[in-house]
């Protein structure tokens, strides 16, 4: 049983569960047909992580944009304070 084709083992597996043959069948081939092999699994970390990476880019982005401007303001109101108070 253990070299048992795993569609077959899937057929098997739906009709132990109850299902007719037909639908044990169908299922098994949809599975079969919806399963990925490596090469598009690591197709698909691949873009994954791609799009990962610019997301991480874009945020360290809008970090430094958000501490320049906190800077700005920062030095604009000692620059205000120091006026008032000179």
């Amino acid at each position: 049983m253990a070299t048992m084709n795993p569609i077959l083992r899937l057929r098997s597996a739906f009709r132990s569960m109850g299902a007719e043959p037909e639908q044990a069948d169908e299922a098994a081939d949809a599975v079969d047909n919806h399963s990925y092999g490596r090469q598009e699994s690591d197709l698909k970390f691949q873009i994954l992580m791609t799009e990962f990476r610019r997301e991480m880019a874009e945020m360290k982005t809008q970090l430094l944009l958000a501490i320049f401007v906190a800077t700005g303001l920062i030095i604009a109101a000692v620059g205000v304070l120091y006026a008032v108070f000179d």
